[in-house]
């Protein structure tokens, strides 16, 4: 493994520290008279057998760090482009070379040596590279286990989990997912029940949150799931949310998914459809709306009543996230700054939730540069990803509330592009991956909250 001089890694923290700086140190962008979370849900009943996390990116990353800090509670978790427990090591460096290509695409773009550029990704490869990450980052939660600062590792076994990364993704390579995998998976770690998961590694996507034509808002608010050779959009101009259907249908046409009614009567094994060897790929172009596929896997589709309706973008609510701080925090405000937390977090509640019907729980994590105010339309306000990703309607039509946490760009905590904390240093330090994690913490009490008042998930005092 290359390590990289002082002033290469001044480089790099020039890098981190660009062009995100607005609005970082105050709430001016966003500051508002958003009610507290217990108005926002006051009456509504959680199953607390039925609470699930997901999140793509960063908020993978985070999904996952949650469901491992808390899995006495968290039944099930979807991670889209994330990556195992503990992957950074508490090291911004490790965050940007070894569990993800940030630097290299970085250094790339703005024409440093190829070679040079090349040498910084540091992901996982091959198989024993793999495993030996799996192994480092169970060992990790092993000795947080043992020091009573997260959950019973046991209680992975019996959790649902839906794993994807994106044929194309450029940012989180599948090696690092593959980590992930094995987490879950393997007889000396997890050791989930082979059922219990499902892993989407054949979808040609890049790194976004794929979801289809469904409820699709107009404009161009959502994207069209362009591939290489195209051009990625712009940072600025990406909501890293892709309406992926007309893709993998094509995709489906060309590999011979698409299935005759008749197919596997009377026919030869020659002319099994889809192909043998396709038969991986044709299950995971199935899964085009990403957010359904993570539900029906975690809560399984007999436990899903109806299919997804329409939902209108203004039943996402918007709650005083400093408030949450203030139930465990003497100085909520600083402490929401300092865990790079937004002023406004959301939630969507189905109105039989709102009538007193008892309702499951999804918290969804957003990704880097996803978080806060990101719907600039003119008459709109709010979070896209809160608003289009697609959990809503199928939280409408199954009577599950999806709590949205949201994270702001800041230069103080280190966190230039608003992503969740899963490296710790410069950010929110060394606790980040445990219970007592500034985010954990507030994420949890606003669990808590919607469980009425329940001190259902532990949230340590500062």
């Amino acid at each position: 493994m290359m390590t990289m001089s002082r002033q290469q890694g001044k480089t790099v923290r020039a890098w981190l520290g660009e062009g995100l700086a607005v609005c970082s140190l105050a709430f001016a962008c966003s500051a508002s008279g958003a009610p507290a979370l217990e108005e926002v849900a006051e009456g509504v009943k959680i199953d607390l057998g039925q609470i699930s996390v997901s999140g793509i990116s960063s908020g993978g990353f985070m999904a996952h760090q949650f469901h491992v800090a808390h899995s006495e509670h968290i039944m099930g978790a979807g991670i889209v482009a994330g990556g195992p427990y503990y992957c950074a090591r508490g090291s911004i460096m490790d965050a940007v070379t070894r569990c993800s290509q940030f630097v290299m695409l970085e250094c790339t773009a703005i024409g440093l040596d190829p070679k040079w550029c090349k040498k910084t990704d540091l992901a996982p490869r091959n198989k024993t590279e793999i495993e030996r990450v799996a192994h480092a980052s169970f060992a990790e939660a092993k000795k947080q286990e043992a020091a009573g600062s997260i959950s019973k590792l046991a209680n992975l076994k019996n959790a649902k989990v839906y794993l994807f990364s994106g044929t194309y993704d450029a940012i989180v390579p599948q090696g690092v997912m593959d980590s992930l995998f094995h987490f879950y998976a393997d007889a000396d770690k997890g050791g989930m029940a082979e059922a219990n998961m499902a892993y989407s590694r054949t979808f040609p996507a890049r790194h976004t949150m794929v979801r289809d034509s469904f409820d699709k808002p107009a404009g161009d608010v959502v994207g069209k799931c362009t591939l290489p050779p195209a051009a990625a959009p712009a940072n600025d101009q990406n909501a890293f949310i892709d309406d992926c259907e007309a893709v993998a249908r094509q995709r489906e046409k060309q590999n011979g998914c698409i299935c005759p009614v008749t197919a596997g009567v009377g026919m030869s094994s020659a002319a099994t459809c889809p192909p043998s060897d396709k038969q991986a790929l044709c299950k995971d172009l199935k899964d085009v709306d990403l957010a359904g596929a993570i539900l029906k896997r975690i809560y399984g589709e007999s436990a899903l009543k109806a299919a997804r309706v329409p939902v209108a973008e203004s039943a996402v609510q918007a709650f005083d996230q400093r408030r949450v701080f203030s139930k465990f925090s003497d100085t909520p405000y600083n402490a929401l700054q300092n865990a790079s937390m937004a002023r406004e977090g959301y939630v969507f509640i189905p109105q039989a939730c709102k009538d007193g019907r008892q309702c499951k729980l999804h918290v969804a994590f957003h990704g880097c540069l996803q978080g806060g105010e990101t719907d600039r339309r003119r008459s709109h306000s709010g979070n896209l990803f809160a608003k289009f990703a697609g959990y809503n309607e199928w939280a409408q039509a199954n009577d599950i509330i999806v709590l949205y946490p949201q994270i702001q760009a800041r230069t103080l905590p280190l966190n230039p592009q608003g992503c969740w904390d899963w490296w710790g240093q410069d950010y929110t330090h060394e606790a980040y991956h445990t219970q007592g994690g500034k985010q954990i913490r507030a994420v949890a009490q606003m669990i808590n909250i919607l469980a009425g008042g329940q001190q259902a998930l532990n949230v340590p005092a500062e």
